[in-house]
């Protein structure tokens, strides 16, 4: 017997019991619905939940109310939720309430008390329209990636690669994110084709992209921007992690020669790396000339190797307290410490005193001070984070390693 289909899922955010249960009454027949008691916890569900087609909200809800749970869907970096139909149910009839909701970007609008047969039809309308619209975008991106992939190698175009790494690096620049650009170059590739022909050399084109593709995570951009020449795009990546991406293709490429038809040929590869956030690079022409800027300089140096930005200078040493003299009086002349014992031993201030410090031009005091202060600051960013869909949690863990390396 054929599996029936599934029901469409809503969303129900009403802070009334009595409100969610008549809902639950009038649609739970044809529809899979999901409860919130507020507009943050409504939040929390649509974020959790990808399957969610349609929200029904009120408008008074205590800590997140209709309208300002309206304006977050709206402003939403992901289309899912920025695009869900949404119906506002209120029992105030009046239209500077109306004008409101449908100004924040309410979908549709129902005066309570409620009516089954409209509330119905409703719901099943909006359900239905997204889904179509679901389908539609989903046939829109697999014709432009048809439209935009190399046929040779079934990698993406230069185009598309563009494109996708503008989106990419608007995404890092609005949650302050790294990004890693990555061109890939074949070392002596003119050589192999005077030799072996463009058969073997397209053989060995598709080759390395199945290496590159294997290589890489499904959230990072692999494509064919030239001749023997391949780019990569890499989110939420700085400098560490692109450069161990970089020695993974290598060695893959390096690990053994190509062979087809019973001719082995060695193929090593050359890669330039340039990391938005580590790079002074804000554009995706500018990844990439630094990118390419460096594989040149690599390949100069005789290829099968990676050019990457240096790693950041290490920080100073902490300047110790002198060491409290011991018996007799020193032999050897000692010279004056550049911190006071008082600025040495200073208490470890607390958030407070340290936030004074700075409002009265002390904040140098606080130098031997700040690891532990920013530590200590770093569960409130978490919290801050999760409760405000703030997308900061690469930057956070990685000011935590930063911060216990200073240690």
């Amino acid at each position: 017997q054929p599996h029936a289909a599934a029901k469409a899922r809503i969303l129900v955010v009403d802070d009334s019991r009595v409100i969610r249960k008549a809902i639950s009454k009038i649609l739970g027949d044809e529809f899979d619905l999901i409860e919130a008691e507020d507009g943050e916890v409504g939040w929390e569900r649509l974020l959790e939940d990808d399957t969610i087609q349609v929200v029904i909200s009120d408008v008074e809800m205590p800590r997140l109310d209709g309208y300002s749970l309206i304006c977050r869907i709206r402003a939403s970096d992901e289309a899912r939720i920025r695009e869900a139909p949404v119906i506002i149910i209120t029992g105030a009839n009046d239209d500077e309430t109306k004008e409101r909701a449908l100004a924040c970007g309410a979908t549709d609008f129902i005066i309570k008390p409620l009516d089954s047969t409209q509330l119905l039809m409703r719901a099943r309308a909006h359900a239905k329209l997204d889904q179509t619209t679901r389908k539609l975008a989903e046939t829109t991106v697999a014709l432009e990636e048809q439209a935009a992939a190399d046929p040779l190698t079934q990698l993406h175009s230069r185009r598309y690669f563009m494109q996708r790494g503008q989106q990419d690096l608007s995404h890092a620049k609005r949650h302050g994110n790294p990004v890693a650009v990555i061109r890939v170059d074949i070392d002596n590739f003119r050589a192999v084709y005077r030799k072996h022909g463009d058969q073997m050399c397209d053989e060995i084109l598709v080759w390395l992209a199945k290496i590159f593709t294997a290589a890489s995570r499904a959230e990072d951009t692999v494509a064919r921007v030239g001749g023997g020449e391949f780019a990569v795009i890499v989110p939420s990546s700085g400098r560490r992690e692109a450069m161990v991406l970089c020695e993974r293709l290598r060695a893959a490429a390096d690990e053994k020669p190509f062979t087809h038809n019973g001719v082995s040929i060695p193929v090593t590869i050359s890669l330039g790396l340039a990391v938005f956030g580590h790079d002074q690079a804000d554009t995706m022409e500018q990844l990439m000339g630094l990118a390419v800027q460096r594989l040149t300089q690599v390949k100069a140096e005789g290829g099968n190797r990676i050019g990457g930005p240096a790693e950041e200078a290490p920080p100073e040493p902490a300047r110790q307290p002198p060491a409290p003299w011991r018996g007799a009086e020193p032999t050897a002349e000692v010279s004056i410490p550049e911190l006071t014992l008082e600025e040495a031993f200073m208490e470890q201030p607390d958030m407070e005193k340290s936030l004074q410090m700075l409002a009265g031009g002390d904040g140098g005091e606080l130098v031997p001070h700040l690891p532990d202060l920013m530590t200590r600051i770093i569960p409130l960013l978490e919290f801050g984070n999760k409760k405000l869909d703030l997308g900061l949690g690469f930057a956070i863990e990685s000011l935590k390693a930063k911060i216990q390396g200073r240690k």
